[in-house]
């Protein structure tokens, strides 16, 4: 599997660009494109991914050319900068949005030997209808997210002799390349190697269903940035979000 292929054309297909004609500066205008990865809480007036030295960006007709004027000379590398972050977040401000976030991004390390651990618990697949069945009483919010737009398609649990579950690892349909990988553990099970093994377990699983596994986590989150690593993950590529402004939110 040609995971940088898959990735790129992915972004492409994220940021409006022709198919097979992205460089090292891509800026275009906001269209959602079928296959694209779409978060029902996240507007598309801004988008940006920043990936091996590529800046790929799309947005809003109305701040096209500013954007234009503004990025088609920059250093991808060096986007998420404070400075230019703020520089862009007040832009946005002009027009009723603002940047909601940065993220990191995991992907496969195709170097990754392993992880050796032995599971004192039941490991069991779930499918989808086992997974809408939790939807309700779903103690396991980081691996099963229920969001429109990104579907879970596949669960790997830890069951103890109970049969109950201990620990979790979901993934979701973001996009027509990219599965993410979410996983979440029980309080009282932590620390015992859980979230590593299923999610190892879990990124494996979806490499061989043709699928590109990608690990998201906040940049702060050390604990779960060190997860990533230890599953087999290295980092990947990193994002910027826009929302429409919480008029009401600022006003308080």
């Amino acid at each position: 599997m040609d995971i940088d292929s898959l990735v790129l054309s992915q972004f492409e297909t994220d940021t409006n660009c022709v198919p097979g004609t992205s460089g090292k500066i891509n800026i275009n205008k906001r269209k959602r494109l079928d296959g694209s990865r779409y978060f029902a809480d996240i507007s598309d007036f801004l988008r940006v991914i920043l990936y091996k030295g590529r800046l790929f960006m799309m947005c809003d007709e109305s701040i096209y050319d500013w954007a234009v004027e503004r990025y088609t000379d920059t250093l991808p590398e060096w986007f998420c900068k404070f400075d230019n972050l703020r520089i862009l977040d007040e832009k946005l401000r002009e027009y009723g949005h603002e940047i909601m976030d940065t993220h990191v991004y995991f992907m496969p390390d195709p170097e990754f030997e392993g992880y050796d651990f032995e599971c004192p618990y039941h490991i069991k697949e779930l499918g989808r209808e086992e997974i809408d069945r939790m939807k309700d009483e779903n103690p396991f919010r980081h691996a099963l997210m229920y969001q429109e737009g990104c579907p879970d398609v596949m669960a790997i649990g830890a069951f103890d002799e109970n049969d109950e579950p201990v620990a979790m690892a979901g993934v979701s349909s973001d996009g027509m390349n990219l599965w993410q990988v979410g996983i979440d553990v029980l309080p009282e099970y932590e620390h015992r190697g859980l979230a590593v093994y299923l999610t190892t377990l879990m990124k494996e699983a979806v490499i061989k269903r043709g699928k590109v596994p990608f690990y998201g986590t906040s940049e702060s989150h050390s604990l779960s940035r060190r997860v990533a690593v230890r599953s087999g993950f290295v980092p990947g590529w990193c994002e910027v979000y826009s929302r429409k402004v919480d008029k009401e939110a600022d006003n308080k």
